[in-house]
């Protein structure tokens, strides 16, 4: 390892190369990463508010948000003159369908814990149709847990996340920055506490038995 940084610091050319890329990936994951917590932030909760429009903060939130996120896919810049590690999925099939299998399954959980998780109030959909029918805001129709649940983190499966984010046959530059980056966002912001652990073994648990009480019914 010594060796292989030894000479890549003296690989001025491929360092040159990289230097770019890096920069301008790292503003563009700042704005993401700024702007996913400036727009839930007490100040802006307060502004909407006062502006009338605290029924479409969740939407306008998830718009920005997805702005942002549309922003930084489109300007990525790859910085593959540096690459860390490299895994030959080309002559090993079953290493391919490793990867393949194991990226798709996790992306169907969190595709799955997005839908379980309530999507239109994720969206901030469910906020405004909410208003329009003067109903009172979603959340005060859910159980304090999963109130609290949601207050602590609102995304499915940070796990899954991040073996996708490192679990790679290339690891770029640029993709260890990616990782990095996020990885580190998502669990510093990641605040649930054993209550919340709690609430989800008690939700799985009441899962199994409807759903053993179901196959008995067939």
């Amino acid at each position: 390892m010594y060796t292989w940084v030894f000479n890549l610091l003296d690989n001025q050319s491929r360092l040159e190369t990289a230097y770019g890329p890096i920069v301008f990936n790292t503003l563009y994951l700042i704005l993401f990463i700024c702007q996913h917590s400036f727009m839930k932030s007490k100040y802006v909760n307060i502004v909407m508010h006062n502006m009338g429009l605290a029924s479409a903060e969740r939407a306008i939130y998830s718009l920005t948000s997805s702005f942002c996120l549309r922003y930084l896919i489109k300007n990525w810049s790859s910085a593959s003159s540096i690459v860390l590690w490299q895994v030959d999925v080309d002559r090993n099939e079953w290493i391919w369908w490793s990867f393949v299998t194991l990226h798709t399954l996790l992306w169907l959980i969190i595709a799955g814990g997005s839908v379980i998780m309530d999507l239109p109030e994720i969206l901030g959909i469910k906020q405004v149709y909410y208003d329009i029918k003067n109903y009172a805001e979603p959340l005060a129709y859910k159980s304090f847990e999963l109130r609290m649940l949601y207050d602590h983190i609102r995304h499915p499966s940070f796990i899954g996340l991040t073996i996708i984010l490192w679990f790679t046959n290339l690891m770029s530059l640029d993709r260890l920055l990616l990782a990095t980056m996020l990885t580190a966002y998502m669990y510093f912001a990641w605040s649930t506490d054993r209550s919340d652990l709690e609430y989800q073994k008690y939700q799985l648990q009441q899962k199994k038995k409807e759903l053993k009480t179901n196959m008995k019914h067939l």
